[in-house]
C-alpha cells in the first residue's frame, strides 16, 4: 500500500517535476510584462504588443487589435494554454506572429476564428496553420475525430501542435512534412498509428510523449535529428523500428541511439527485458532514456558514459542497484526519481553536482556516500527516502538546496565537524554525527 501511495504521488508531480529541470522549448529573453485588464503583454523592438497570457474565464472571446495603444501583432509562446473555460477565441488581422501553440491543453475549444483573408494565419477544417512557414499550429483538443489528415503543403507540426488531443487514435502525414515540433502529439492518449514518410528530417524532443496506445514506431532513414526522449512515457511502446543502414540512428537490443552523439535516446517502456546492458562506446544517457521502464531490474553502465541526463531513469521502480562508473561527470535533474526498490548506488568519483530531486522517492535506499568531488547537493535530492539511514557528506559540499533530505526521518548524516553540511544540519533541524573529536569544539 505505501508503495502504492508513492506511486501515485509520482505520477501526480512527474509533468511538473520531470519537465521543470529541463525545458524542452527555448525561452526568449526576459522582456518587462504589463498587464491590460486580463491580458499580459509584453513590448516588442517595433513598439507592437506581443499577448503572452490571460487570465480571464470568458467562453467566447474576441482577442483585441490592441493593448493601451500598442497594435497587437504577436501571439506569444502556450498564452492561452490551459484555458479551461474557453470555448471560440477569434484572432484579429493585427496578428502578423504566433509562437508555440497558444491554446495547448485548452479542453474545451472547439472554435478558432481568423478572417478568410488574415494575411499571417489561416483555418482548413477548424485546424489553426501559420501561412509564413507553412506550420501547423492548433489542432484544438476538444475536437472528438477519430482521424486527422494533415493537408499537403504543410511543411511543419508546430511544437504542441497536438497536445493533448486525445479523442485522436491516427493522424495521417502528408510528405511535404518535414519536422516534427517538441511535443507535437504528447498526450494523445488514444493515439495508436502515425506513420512517418521519408521527407520528416527531424523529430522534436518528446514529441510522442504520453501517447500510451502506441505499441511500434518506425522512423525513416531521411530523419537524421532527433530530440529528447520523443517516446517518453509511452507505456505500451514495445519496438521501435530503424533501417539497419540508418545514416543517424540505431537499435540495439530493442534501445534507440543516435549515432552522431552516441547517445541512448530511449528505451521502450513496455520491453519485456528485465536487464540490459548499455553498449561499450556510448557516451551520454539522454534525457528521460529509460523514464517509466518497470519491467527493468538492473541497468549495466559501461565506462564510455560520462553523462546521465535529467530523468534517465525516472520511475524506474523495480530498478535494485545501479553503479555509476567514475567516467560520469553529470547526473541529471531528477535521474532516478521515484526509482522505489532502489537498494544501492555508488556514485561516480567524478560527480560534482547532485541535482534537484535526483533520488526523490527512493525508498529502498538505506545508506549513500557522496563522492568527495561533489561540492552541490540539489533540492529534495533525497527527499522521501523513507528507509535511509546513513548519508556521508564530505567537506568540499557547500551548497545544499532546500528540503534535500525532507521525509528522511531515520536518517542521521555524516558530516566534517567544521563543514558546512553540518551547520546545514544545524539550520534546519536535521540529526547529524560529526568527527569522533567534534566534542572538543562544542
Amino acid at each position: 500500500m505505501k508503495k502504492l501511495l508513492a506511486l501515485l504521488l509520482c505520477l501526480a508531480l512527474c509533468a511538473a517535476l520531470f519537465t521543470a529541470g529541463a525545458p524542452a522549448f527555448a525561452e526568449e529573453a526576459e522582456r518587462e510584462t504589463f498587464t491590460s485588464g486580463d491580458f499580459e503583454y509584453t513590448l516588442l523592438d517595433d513598439g507592437t504588443a506581443e499577448i503572452t497570457r490571460y487570465g480571464g474565464k470568458a467562453n467566447v472571446l474576441a482577442l483585441p487589435d490592441a493593448l493601451d495603444g500598442h497594435a497587437v501583432t504577436a501571439i506569444g509562446d502556450s498564452a492561452f494554454a490551459g484555458c479551461d473555460s474557453l470555448t471560440s477565441v477569434t484572432i484579429p488581422d493585427s496578428v502578423t506572429s504566433i509562437g508555440v501553440n497558444p491554446f495547448a491543453y485548452c479542453g474545451k475549444l472547439t472554435d478558432i476564428k481568423v478572417s478568410p483573408d488574415h494575411p499571417t494565419l489561416a483555418l482548413i477544417d477548424g485546424v489553426l496553420f501559420s501561412k509564413t512557414d507553412k506550420r501547423l499550429v492548433c489542432y484544438p483538443c476538444a475536437f472528438t475525430a477519430s482521424s486527422y489528415s494533415i493537408p499537403q503543403g504543410i511543411k511543419a507540426i508546430g511544437h504542441r501542435a497536438f497536445f493533448s488531443c486525445d479523442s485522436l487514435k491516427s493522424v495521417a502525414i502528408p510528405d511535404s512534412v518535414s519536422s516534427i515540433g517538441n511535443g507535437a502529439f504528447s498526450s494523445c492518449f488514444e493515439l495508436a498509428s502515425v506513420t512517418i514518410p521519408d521527407s520528416v528530417t527531424s523529430i522534436g524532443d518528446e514529441a510522442f510523449s504520453s501517447c500510451h496506445s502506441l505499441t511500434s514506431f518506425t522512423i525513416p532513414d531521411s530523419v537524421t535529428a532527433i530530440g529528447k526522449n520523443p517516446f517518453a512515457f509511452c507505456d505500451q511502446l514495445a519496438k521501435i523500428k530503424v533501417s539497419s543502414n540508418h545514416p543517424a540512428l540505431a537499435v540495439i537490443d530493442d534501445a534507440l541511439f543516435s549515432k552522431a552523439d552516441k547517445r541512448l535516446i530511449c528505451f521502450p517502456c513496455d520491453s519485456k527485458a528485465s536487464s540490459y546492458s548499455i553498449p561499450q562506446g556510448v557516451e551520454s544517457i539522454g534525457y528521460g532514456a529509460f523514464c517509466w521502464c518497470s519491467g527493468l531490474k538492473s541497468v549495466d553502465i559501461p565506462d564510455s558514459v560520462t553523462y546521465i541526463g535529467d530523468g534517465a531513469f525516472y520511475d524506474c521502480y523495480n530498478l535494485t542497484s545501479v553503479t555509476i562508473p567514475d567516467s560520469v561527470t553529470y547526473i541529471g535533474y531528477s535521474a532516478f526519481f521515484c526509482c522505489f526498490d532502489l537498494e544501492s548506488v555508488i556514485i561516480s568519483n567524478n560527480v560534482t553536482s547532485i541535482n534537484d530531486y535526483a533520488f526523490h522517492a527512493c525508498n529502498s535506499l538505506t545508506s549513500v556516500t557522496i563522492p568527495y568531488r561533489v561540492t552541490s547537493i540539489g533540492k529534495g535530492a533525497f527527499s522521501d527516502c523513507g528507509s535511509l539511514t546513513s548519508v556521508t557528506i564530505p567537506d568540499n559540499v557547500t551548497s545544499i538546496g532546500d528540503e534535500a533530505f525532507s521525509g528522511c526521518d531515520s536518517l542521521t548524516l555524516k558530516v566534517g565537524r567544521d563543514s558546512y553540511a553540518k551547520e546545514y544540519c544545524i539550520e534546519n533541524g536535521l540529526n547529524y554525527s560529526a568527527d569522533a573529536n567534534d566534542w572538543l569544539n562544542s
